[in-house]
């Protein structure tokens, strides 16, 4: 047909404009929650992967020495021996596992060097993707003097976790633990009457968002047992009502620093719960119990110490919650139900599935 001058294109209308605009949206609002759990899955299983190559690690260490490595240990003198810069008995578990880690020439540094594992600078400062979570997204501290980020410690087991060097001695003290880690004392696989596959080598934590947020630890007097620190948060919000650690004593910054209060954990309140001191005072040298946490939904990663990795629900069975703090010399079958036993080496509890 002969083209004609009066016909004109048609172009859309605003309502059509409109309609398309919203349909377009409705899409992206359905496909975002999938995108977003399709990323946080990928997160998951890296944070798994790490917790699976940490096992690698300390298996390759057993070989090596026939026990794993201590959580807190190295040379050098403690807090009371000078000079203070020359503080070396406080290094990590983590800095043992390093050269099984790709990290040969850090743990060489480090072996040579003299600075403190809280020193704000140097190797200390340096990020390692094996011991982050990718799901514990903070980029940065809540305060200042921090260093060292990290998501996984050792297993103090259902007993609170204690530095090997307090009231300044100058020689280290040597700290026993009903896990598979202490301070100056290495257990091994023959020390596991549990058995390997019933008994927690390492776990995941979260890093705070805030002073009083969930990671941070209570430092309120008088919390003589896991329900009087699981009083003390909420929940709800993540938040302790106040006496949260602030400064350079946040958990979560310091993988160098093997001291009870940074490196170790206790299976006494529920995964994702708070964690706390056992007195008022300066949380490097009293007993603390860190609580395995994480972002994900619902629980958190455990390494067994057979070397598989196990996602534990936080709503897992608990025990006697008003049961005092256990020590670490204490014999026989943990208050704290299954996740107590998970985390003995020695109780001579059956645990069964979890």
């Amino acid at each position: 047909m002969p083209h004609s001058p009066h016909l004109s294109r048609r172009g859309f209308t605003l309502i059509e404009l409109l309609v398309v605009i919203a349909i377009i949206a409705i899409l992206i609002a359905l496909l975002l929650p999938a995108v977003q759990q399709a990323r946080e899955a990928a997160r998951r299983t890296q944070c798994r992967n790490n917790l699976k190559q940490l096992g690698l690690a300390l298996h390759n260490y057993h070989d090596t020495y026939g026990m794993f490595n201590a959580r807190q240990a190295g040379p050098g003198t403690p807090q009371g021996g000078q000079p203070y810069s020359h503080l070396r008995s406080r290094l990590s578990g983590i800095v043992s596992l390093l050269p099984y880690l790709d990290q040969t020439p850090l743990y060489q540094q480090i072996q040579t060097g003299t600075a403190v594992p809280w020193t704000t600078g140097g190797y200390w400062v340096r990020d390692l993707p094996a011991i982050m979570c990718p799901s514990d997204t903070l980029s940065a501290p809540p305060a200042g003097g921090l260093v060292g980020r990290y998501n996984y410690t050792f297993s103090s087991g259902d007993s609170v976790s204690s530095s090997g060097n307090n009231g300044g001695s100058a020689t280290p003290i040597l700290v026993a633990s009903r896990g598979m880690f202490g301070a100056h004392i290495c257990y091994g696989v023959r020390d596991a009457l549990d058995g390997t596959s019933n008994t927690i080598a390492m776990a995941e934590g979260v890093r705070p968002t805030g002073t009083n947020t969930r990671g941070m630890v209570s430092n309120t007097a008088g919390i003589a047992n896991p329900a009087a620190c699981t009083a003390l948060f909420n929940r709800n919000t993540g938040t302790f009502p106040g006496g949260g650690w602030t400064g350079d004593t946040s958990w979560g910054y310091r993988w160098g620093d093997g001291g009870g209060f940074f490196n170790g954990f206790t299976t006494a309140i529920p995964p994702n719960g708070p964690s706390c001191t056992e007195n008022a005072g300066h949380s490097h040298w009293n007993s603390t119990v860190n609580t395995v946490g994480s972002r994900h939904t619902g629980g958190a990663h455990v390494l067994m110490t057979d070397g598989a990795v196990r996602f534990v629900s936080e709503n897992i069975n608990t025990g006697d919650q008003s049961a005092a703090w256990m020590g670490a010399t204490a014999g026989g079958p943990s208050p704290y139900g299954v996740w107590g036993a998970l985390g003995t080496r020695a109780g001579g509890e059956t645990t069964g599935e979890f």
